[in-house]
Order: structure tokens, then C-alpha cells, then sequence
């Protein structure tokens, strides 16, 4: 019930319990990190005054791919609206990119290294481009041959760096940022943040093997994402956490516990309530067997007589009952009404 107020679904009670334990804080960037959805910020052709095409060619390509950057892209072409030519042959590769034809052209549309892979000169082309400002791009070629350059401007949440601290304070001394995004965009953003690990170029299935790393070193690893690329990695978790202000999905469906607001601070709250849960459980746990056990023994004794150690019983059950209600409370709350 205190996490539902705070708009914190707990799946099932596992969950609930391992948030108490979690020592190891792991964070995708883009949609969790970042504010809102990225909106396309500055095109940059290969070929000067291109800009319109490199647009409308992404944007129709983009159409069918379900990524968080294609929905800015979309939207950027469909501007005014301008319609947007059919795709056919659409092939994804999640978290990395889209290829497809549209009107007979070869589109392919993703990361820096999903276009190396495919296309290494064109690649070598498109990176040698003179790009300004925000750092999360996407790359785009036609037929093998570079067309341009997509960036993406993308805030920062407000109160991350303090939110970060807290999270060391309650024991997760460890954090990571895993990103899809270029290591050198990422790197900046992990020290601002004071993160202290910053990873990138990782596809969905290497965000896997960075947290299942983890626990084999004896981590119990909090992952937190919001993105259909970040299912694997939320299901291989401890525990995960996802962010689903902006759908969730997939990635609602393989967390323990869900944030339905749009605020990745509230992570410390499910933190704070399954700790202070799990504490007031083992509290109840503790103080009812040993009350039990007491009473048990003084009535072995010849001392309680049976209706009398019935209702000592009952009474005992209902001060268990009545402890354990404590964590419904926000002991934080209380304490500032008391104050005031």
C-alpha cells in the first residue's frame, strides 16, 4: 500500500524482499537518465543541402521500429504534415538499428557500430562528418553509401547526482551505467552523475552479460531501465526496476516492480520500503517466537491455564499484526509532522 501512493508497483513479494538486499545500482541511460524522449536536434548530410532527404528516407524507415529515437524521428519527418514514402523488407536489430527499402533505396538506420558492421567505408565517412552539439546520434546510409547524420538532444534529469548519493548511503556502493550509446557519450554523463562505472556500445544481450557478471562476484544487482532493450537485462537482475511512464511493455512485464510516474528517484523509495519492510518483518518474525516460546514454556509449567494461554496467544498474534501494519507508514512523513 506505501509503495502503491507512491505509484511504485511491486509485482510479487520476492521482489519486495530483494530490494532489501540489493547492493549494486545498475542504470540504462537514454529515457531513464534523460529526461522525456529525445527530439531530433541537427541534421547533417553527407552531401551539403541534403537535409530533407536524409529526413524523409529516416523517417520512413523508422515508421516500423519500436526504439524510443525512431518515434522523435517519425514525428520530425511527419512535421507540417509531409507524408512519408512505404517500407518494405524492414529488418531490426534492437538497440542497435533498422535496415529497410524505401522506393528502392537500401535505408539502414542505427548506432555507429551497427553501421560498421554493415557498411565499414561508409561508416569511416559519416564519422569523419563535422557533427555539433548533442552527443546521442543516429548514423544513416543508402545503398552502402553515407547519407548523414541524426542528432538528438536529450536532458538530464534534475536531481540525479544527489539521488545517486542516497542510493550509496542506503548500501548500493556500487553503480553502472550500460548504454547502447557511444562509450565516449556515455563516460561524460556516469561522472556528472557520479556513477562510478560507465560502459557503451553495449547491445541488449551485452547489457545481459554485464549484469549476470555481477552476480557471479557475489552482487545483488538493481537494474533499471525503460526500454523494450532493456527486458533481458531487467529479467536477468536480482531484482529490476522499469520505467513505464512511456508504456513499459515488455519491460514492465520482465521487472519485479514498475514505476507507473516518470521520475527514476523513485527508486530509492522502493528501496527505503522494502527495506524498512523486510526489517519490520524479521522484527515481528523474531518478537512473535519468542513471545510464543515464553509463553509456552511458563504454561508447560503448570502457570498459564488453557483459556488464559489462548487469549495470551491471540493477544500476542495481534501485537505481531499490529508491528507489522508500521510498514504501511512512512516513517519519514511521520517524523516531519511530529516536527512541525
Amino acid at each position: 500500500n506505501r509503495a502503491a501512493r507512491r505509484q511504485i508497483v511491486v509485482r510479487n513479494g520476492t521482489a519486495l524482499e530483494q530490494l532489501a538486499v540489493v547492493d549494486t545500482a545498475v542504470f540504462d541511460k537514454t529515457g531513464t537518465l534523460t529526461l522525456g524522449r529525445p527530439a531530433v536536434e541537427t541534421l547533417v548530410p553527407a552531401v551539403p543541402g541534403d537535409e530533407a532527404r536524409l529526413l524523409r528516407l529516416s523517417g520512413a524507415v523508422e515508421v516500423g521500429s519500436g526504439h524510443m529515437l525512431a518515434r522523435s524521428v517519425v514525428e520530425a519527418a511527419t512535421r507540417d504534415g509531409r507524408a512519408l514514402p512505404a517500407v518494405t523488407g524492414l529488418v531490426e536489430a534492437p538497440g542497435q538499428g533498422v535496415e529497410g527499402s524505401v522506393e528502392g533505396l537500401q535505408v539502414a538506420l542505427g548506432s555507429f557500430s551497427f553501421i560498421e558492421r554493415r557498411h565499414p567505408e561508409a561508416a569511416r565517412a559519416l564519422r569523419a562528418l563535422r557533427v555539433d552539439g548533442p552527443a546521442l546520434r543516429a548514423y544513416v546510409t543508402v545503398d552502402g553509401h553515407p547519407l548523414g547524420v541524426i542528432a538528438f538532444a536529450a536532458r538530464r534529469r534534475e536531481g540525479l547526482p544527489e539521488f545517486v548519493a542516497r542510493l550509496r548511503e542506503l548500501g548500493l556502493t556500487r553503480t553502472l551505467l550500460l548504454s547502447g550509446d557511444h562509450e565516449e557519450n556515455v563516460a561524460p554523463v556516469a561522472r556528472a552523475l557520479g556513477i562510478t562505472e560507465a560502459r557503451g556500445d553495449l547491445l541488449p544481450e551485452q547489457k545481459v552479460d554485464a549484469v549476470r557478471a555481477l552476480e557471479r562476484e557475489g552482487r545483488r544487482v538493481l537494474m533499471v531501465g525503460d526500454g523494450t532493450n532493456d527486458a533481458p537485462a531487467l529479467s536477468a537482475a536480482t531484482v529490476g526496476v522499469a520505467l513505464a511512464a512511456h508504456g513499459g511493455g515488455i519491460s514492465a512485464e520482465a521487472a519485479g516492480i514498475v514505476l507507473l510516474a516518470d521520475d527514476v528517484t523513485r527508486v530509492e523509495d522502493a528501496v527505503r520500503i522494502g527495506q524498512r519492510t523486510v526489517t519490520i518483518a524479521k522484527q515481528s518474525i523474531v518478537a512473535g517466537l519468542l513471545l510464543s516460546g515464553a509463553a509456552m514454556v511458563v504454561a508447560a509449567l503448570g502457570f498459564i491455564p488453557p483459556t488464559v494461554g489462548a487469549l495470551l496467544q491471540e493477544g500476542i498474534d495481534v501485537a505481531v499484526i499490529l508491528n507489522a501494519l508500521r510498514a504501511a507508514a512512512d516513517p519519514r512523513a511521520a517524523s516531519g509532522s511530529q516536527a512541525s
